[in-house]
């Protein structure tokens, strides 16, 4: 059988990509051996949940806000006016996977070896027998067939481990230049995990990969990258569930256009990239890897009601890009901290002064 779309990922963007192009009424495969375990903070942002909600069958926990640290300092952001949901991965990934077969989309448990762009198809050659197919996504997160694809080189190693633990009701997260570590809450354990741009770090746990930002092309003439293969995830915190979804449903969109003949696949490049705007969190991501502008940072948000409700906007608020005042706003009150705290003095003080 020849199917209209393959979609490579029963992850958060493949499931969504192929739920919605099944409810179009397009023949849509979905190919994932379905024996890797996602490691994963599980966190439904405020952004998630403003537009698509939650649901019961996977949520374990509600959050009343983050709790950032640095060394011994240590900054409690309340969201006032936005909700955030810590999540069990396993049952999110299979409700949304359920939802896709569904609205008709079939699974093949299989395992993805190559994809072999033809002028009017694509070969997808498994462990068992080839796969036909006009279209592909590419969801399958940071692995080889990805990056055979042009997905993500670049991330950071990660290892977690279950807590048996009285949980709270923060996400927590240390912040160290160049890495961070979590803890998140769950229904009656937490998460705890730690990144590193060196290799995967010397504590017990699960391995795994998080993005380093988006690649430079996520588009082929018969194929799109989606989710953590094309690299989608907030370079603050790492969160990716929400572009992971997202930019399943925008790859959807634009092969539905495509096969209909009003749009190309290179459509699907300028769409993410007018959604998903990492200007603001990258500059945060880029300040903090000094450690003293890091400290900065976190005493900031401890010690200025003003500055706290600012991360909690960044955090939580939909627009991540910042005005030109909202710039100036930052570099002022990591100067003045640095300035107060004699540590060292900022790039940006001749600007300020």
């Amino acid at each position: 059988m020849k199917y209209d779309v393959a979609v490579i990922g029963a992850g958060p963007a493949g499931s969504a990509s192929a739920s919605m192009l099944s409810s179009l009424g397009y023949r849509t495969l979905i190919i994932d051996p379905c024996n890797k375990k996602k490691v994963c903070a599980g966190i439904l942002t405020a952004q998630y949940v403003r537009k698509y909600r939650k649901n019961d069958d996977f949520v374990e926990r509600e959050l009343k806000g983050s709790r950032i640290s640095f060394r011994d300092i240590h900054a409690e952001i309340t969201y006032r006016r936005a909700a955030e949901y810590s999540i069990n991965r396993e049952s999110y990934d299979r409700f949304n996977l359920n939802e896709a077969i569904i609205a008709g989309s079939e699974l093949r448990m299989e395992k993805v070896s190559s994809i072999e762009e033809k002028i009017s198809s694509i070969m997808i050659r498994t462990n068992k027998e080839p796969i036909i197919t006009d279209y592909a996504i590419i969801a399958s997160g940071i692995s080889d067939l990805s990056q055979l694809c042009g997905g993500t080189k670049k991330y950071a190693f990660c290892m977690q481990q279950k807590k048996y633990i009285k949980p709270g009701d923060y996400y927590e997260i240390d912040l160290k230049p160049g890495s961070y570590s979590w803890s998140a809450p769950k229904k009656d354990y937490v998460l705890t995990g730690s990144s590193s741009l060196e290799g995967y770090p010397d504590i017990p746990g699960e391995k795994g990969l998080i993005p380093f930002g988006p690649v430079k092309k996520t588009f082929s003439k018969r194929f799109l990258l989606a989710g953590d293969a094309a690299g989608f995830v907030s370079p603050f915190e790492g969160e990716g569930l929400y572009y992971s979804r997202r930019s399943g449903e925008l790859a959807a969109e634009t092969l539905s256009n495509t096969m209909s003949g009003k749009n190309m696949l290179s459509d699907y490049q300028i769409r993410w990239k007018k959604e998903f705007d990492f200007s603001a969190l990258t500059m945060i991501s880029s300040l903090i890897s000094n450690s003293s502008i890091l400290e900065a940072f976190v005493r900031s948000a401890r010690d200025s009601e003003e500055f706290n409700i600012f991360v909690e906007n960044i955090l939580t608020g939909d627009n991540k890009k910042f005005k030109i005042k909202e710039i100036c706003f930052l570099i002022k009150m990591l100067s003045k901290n640095l300035l107060k705290k004699k540590k060292v003095l900022s790039p940006f003080d001749t600007i300020i002064l």
